[in-house]
């Protein structure tokens, strides 16, 4: 697999959204249509990242923006480039987009269970701030407690050596 190097972040295009949508799905099934993807990349209240080279995408982020507030609504890497740092560079590329916009705090939602996304997040500096149970409804399993997730202070997320206030 290649290095995250050889995959630029940028921001995704309308015709990006069928693959994103793919990527989607099977990160997070059922995953959302190709139109909702494709409209995000035309919102100005949106910022839908894409971690790609010529060959293949590799992940995407998608964040939603409200007042100086940011929430990410969807992350994904591929499973085959998974643990080489293109979740922390997308999100950090995302982090750049907050700065820009004055974002005070960004807010995420991730299943209890998901130990690795936890893991992402806490190292960026997010904390949990509240829990939703039976928030994520399978129709294979049982029901999925979600964490809701708040960075304050985007210091942490540019440099982890430094701790939140």
């Amino acid at each position: 697999m290649s290095e995250p190097s050889d995959f630029p972040i940028n921001r995704a295009a309308p015709e990006d959204a069928a693959e994103i949508a793919a990527l989607h799905a099977q990160a997070l099934p059922p995953g959302w249509p190709p139109s909702d993807f494709a409209a995000s990349t035309i919102d100005a209240n949106r910022a839908l990242l894409k971690a790609a080279n010529r060959e293949r995408l590799c992940g995407f982020a998608l964040f939603q923006f409200a007042a100086d507030e940011a929430e990410v609504l969807a992350i994904a890497v591929a499973p085959d480039a998974q643990g080489r740092g293109h979740a922390t560079r997308l999100m950090q590329a995302a982090f750049e987009l907050c700065r820009e916009r004055f974002i005070a705090c960004i807010y995420l939602e991730v299943a209890e269970t998901n130990r690795k996304a936890r893991g992402l997040y806490e190292k960026l500096g997010f904390r949990v701030v509240a829990r939703r149970d039976n928030y994520y409804r399978h129709e294979s399993s049982a029901s999925e407690t979600a964490l809701v997730m708040r960075l304050d202070s985007l210091r942490s997320a540019v440099d982890p050596e430094i701790s939140s206030p």
